[in-house]
């Protein structure tokens, strides 16, 4: 038998970002402030790489509306060497379902709503539109995806908890919701998955406030009453294969926001709902609240999306040490600055694109 290949400390994971961007130490040195009337960076193509409390603090409106299109770079790494990626709790049998008890009695669903339109997905900071030509941010969100396909792939097909894709950041404001929905529709626009992102933070300016769907159930229901259907709360969108589960309105009766034990219960619910497809969880910031410590155990793996020139290393390191519980981290780097010829975009407009 084959001993297990080591894994790199984590503190690689994280020199290897830096090694991405040319040296410079983007984790640690202030971000500058940016010029009136300077162009918005567009995002890196990241480079390939093998997988390897109860209150909320106030996120700003940029984190999904402006984060976007800056520039990305990705590295990926194990968060736990040695820790192979394990089927949702409570999955058995080949197909790796989760087994859910029935529900003791059934409750009135709500009605199929009508599908959010592209407008809304816009205002919300959707940049990867589909037949829409090429763009130098569509170019390197599907870069992005590309990855996050590889390593789906490289797990077990029995492996449900290998569909389930968390995205997070250290603090407010880095991107992560804007990450998170152009992930989803990109995946979705690809095909090779039907896809449902999931609204698990819920804060003022989440994906739920910015797709108009507050008056909802979602996430948040399913977490105290798990008798609900996932799929009925589900809400389409304008972009085929893409559906929304809204972090919705609260219960009757029990917390205003579940505890993050019981919104791991109802992702992996939703995850047995929707066999088949990708669940892509927007959730809290992970030096906000404890949820997206708690949620990571459910995931196959973790993006964690970090501002450039802005978050400090130390951030970052205390971030992954809190979602270390899911077997596959990656980092994503966002509003980085570099020199025009290191951009994607110079050959987009031979597509019908924005060529710059």
């Amino acid at each position: 038998m084959t001993a297990p290949r080591p894994q790199p400390p984590r503190s690689h994971l994280i020199d290897r970002a830096v090694e991405a961007m040319g040296g410079l130490d983007a984790l640690s040195t202030p971000r500058a402030p940016r010029p009136p009337g300077a162009e918005t960076p567009a995002l890196e193509a990241p480079p390939a790489a093998s997988p390897g409390p109860e209150s909320r603090a106030p996120e700003s409106p940029a984190d999904a509306r402006d984060a976007g299109p800056d520039r990305f770079s990705f590295e990926a790494g194990k968060a736990a060497p040695g820790t192979p990626a394990s089927p949702l709790p409570g999955a058995s049998g080949a197909s790796g379902a989760a087994i859910l008890e029935p529900p003791a009695a059934r409750l009135p669903e709500p009605a199929q709503p009508a599908p959010v339109p592209l407008d809304a997905l816009l205002g919300a900071g959707l940049v990867a539109t589909p037949g829409k030509g090429r763009s130098r941010a569509s170019e390197e969100i599907s870069v992005v995806q590309h990855q996050v396909l590889r390593t789906v792939y490289a797990a077990s097909p029995s492996d449900a908890r290998s569909r389930v894709i968390l995205v997070t950041s250290a603090r407010p404001g880095e991107g992560k919701t804007f990450l998170a929905l152009n992930i989803a529709a990109s995946l979705a626009a690809g095909g090779s998955h039907p896809v449902v992102l999931v609204d698990a933070d819920g804060k003022v300016d989440s994906l739920t406030h910015l797709l108009g769907l507050t008056e909802r159930p979602g996430l948040r229901l399913l977490a105290a009453e798990g008798g609900r259907n996932p799929r009925t709360m589900a809400v389409p969108t304008a972009i085929p294969r893409l559906s929304v589960l809204p972090y919705g309105v609260s219960a009757s009766k029990g917390p205003g926001i579940p505890p993050g034990t019981a919104l791991s219960a109802a992702v992996r619910q939703a995850s047995a709902a929707f066999p088949g497809h990708l669940i892509i969880l927007d959730s809290p910031p992970a030096l906000s609240t404890s949820d997206a410590g708690t949620l990571s155990g459910v995931a196959g793996q973790v993006l964690v999306v970090v501002e450039a020139e802005s978050t400090q290393r130390s951030e970052v390191e205390a971030a992954l040490d809190l979602v270390e519980a899911c077997p596959v981290l990656q980092l994503v780097l966002n509003k980085a600055r570099f020199s025009e010829s290191d951009n994607f975009g110079t050959y987009a407009g031979a597509y019908g694109g924005e060529g710059q």
